[in-house]
């Protein structure tokens, strides 16, 4: 399925931009929040959230911060929709993780609850560029490194019969 208009994929489970824990315009992990996005290295991965089956909507505008005054800045990694699309920005080309995301978004990251969901089974999926798609042990979610049209597949409770594969044309 092609993603490029950003269309949202799933139901709404989560209140839009970061939880109470996440972010809060200072730096999170090492990453930023600035009210000018640098435009030097831009990349795009997908996360998918399936729970027994039902696609959830991972929120829009995690990474946004209202600031007092009005203004308001964005991490470096942020989603803009509903598309499950996080974009990763900054001055040059650097590392960013899954426990990255998951840090500015304010949801646990764990072997036994991803995003508040606890006491099912949770498997978590890679699918390359190229297709190809693996498997991740749990030890390894948060140092997964978010490179460009990278996608992770959470699975949740009941196992799915297909992991979604998602193509879009930006980086």
């Amino acid at each position: 399925m092609d993603i490029s208009d950003n269309p949202p994929i799933g139901t709404d489970q989560w209140p839009n931009r970061n939880s109470p824990t996440g972010g809060d315009g200072t730096p999170v992990d090492g990453i930023g929040c600035s009210n000018h996005m640098p435009d030097t290295y831009h990349v795009h991965v997908h996360l998918s959230i399936i729970v027994n089956g039902e696609q959830k909507a991972v929120p829009k505008e995690v990474g946004f911060v209202s600031l007092t005054g009005g203004t308001r800045c964005l991490y470096y990694m942020h989603t803009h929709d509903k598309s499950g699309k996080i974009h990763m920005e900054a001055e040059a080309e650097r590392s960013f993780t899954l426990g990255n995301f998951f840090h500015i978004w304010g949801q646990p990251l764990e072997s036994t609850n991803v995003a508040g969901y606890e006491g099912l089974p949770i498997r978590l999926f890679l699918v390359e560029k190229d297709g190809t798609v693996s498997e991740v042990d749990a030890a390894d979610w948060a140092s997964i490194e978010l490179t460009s049209h990278r996608q992770l597949t959470f699975e949740i409770g009941t196992p799915i019969d297909v992991i979604p594969n998602y193509t879009w044309s930006a980086h």
